[in-house]
């Protein structure tokens, strides 16, 4: 369980983030960023930021862009505009919304776990939603394909004769309703 610090101002898409993570991660909600930035974030092992909202609400100040950068907790950045530039960083993930769940999923995983981690020359760099879902993809296709192998599967193709209403007999399959 992770605890998760999701700054959102708008209500709605809070509680549709803090219901997507429930009961997996422990969500704390806040409406800004507040006047504490990444000073009160080190609490929590996941920020989550509407850079959107908070750039549509006049939250989203140089002062919180210079935090974000500074932080030292994973952050996840909720995107809408391709033309804006969110702060870069190595543990940043950036989502575009509308938000995809399995995207979203991802990167939440990506960001929480200690395996989200590859080493590439020695250094641990945190791999993109895009490619840890496509990684995860390919396990997963790989792991299926045994098991599909061995799977017989039943074509349902015989006459079933059924008694209709009256006593008279039919045949043919079922149409459904």
């Amino acid at each position: 369980m992770g605890k998760i610090l999701l700054v959102e101002p708008l209500r709605v898409v809070q509680q549709a983030i803090a219901l997507a993570l429930f009961p997996d991660h422990e969500v704390h909600l806040q409406e800004s960023a507040g006047s504490g930035g990444a000073l009160a974030w080190k609490d929590y092992e996941l920020v989550i930021l509407d850079g959107t909202a908070l750039r549509d609400l006049g939250q989203l100040t140089p002062e919180l862009v210079r935090a974000v950068q500074a932080a030292k907790t994973p952050t996840l950045w909720l995107e809408e505009d391709e033309d804006q530039q969110p702060p870069r960083r190595a543990d940043l993930v950036v989502i575009k919304k509308p938000i995809e769940r399995e995207a979203f999923h991802s990167a939440v995983a990506e960001l929480l776990s200690p395996t989200g981690a590859v080493k590439k020359g020695g250094k641990s760099v945190l791999l993109s939603a895009t490619e840890a879902e496509s990684r995860k993809g390919a396990a997963k296709k790989a792991a299926e394909e045994p098991a599909q192998e061995s799977f017989h599967f039943i074509d349902l193709v015989d006459v079933v004769e059924e008694e209709a209403p009256g006593g008279h007999k039919t045949k043919g399959a079922r149409k459904p309703k």
